[in-house]
């Protein structure tokens, strides 16, 4: 069976997410989740979203491809305690992984990252240092 577009992009995009070269947990959309902990302490994770536009139309006649684009964004969620530098490090090898031009592909269905994803300035948020990533795609299909 092949899935739907909408299915295939975000199986493109947790496929790419999970080889990402960080030892880190993921927090998944629409799944349940666990802060890990070691020692008593938390750990640092990797909280994953996405927004998405209406497609758009690229021909008059029904049924051809549309033009799909959004953001896929992955926030860093590491516990206080460090220089904002070590933050802004892992934040930067996130963005570099998905730098533009990346191709994110399932079932015939190719997303491509088209800038160099936007590392946003970090906030506390419940004894967390927050840093999302915001990496731009566009596909037609």
């Amino acid at each position: 069976m092949t899935p739907k577009i909408e299915t295939a992009l975000w199986l493109a995009f947790r496929a790419r997410i999970t080889s990402l070269p960080l030892a880190i947990a993921k927090a998944w959309p629409g799944e349940t989740f666990t802060v890990p902990t070691g020692g008593g302490k938390p750990l640092p994770f990797l909280r994953v979203g996405r927004v998405s536009a209406a497609p758009l139309r690229q021909m008059i006649a029904p049924g051809k491809v549309h033009q799909r684009t959004g953001f896929l964004i992955i926030t860093l969620v590491y516990p206080l305690g460090q220089n904002v530098s070590v933050y802004d490090e892992i934040a930067g090898t996130i963005a570099e992984y998905f730098k533009d031009g990346t191709e994110l592909n399932y079932g015939g269905v190719c997303a491509t990252v088209t800038a160099y994803p936007h590392v946003s300035d970090g906030y506390t948020e419940n004894g967390f240092w927050e840093i999302p990533v915001r990496i731009p795609w566009r596909c037609f299909a």
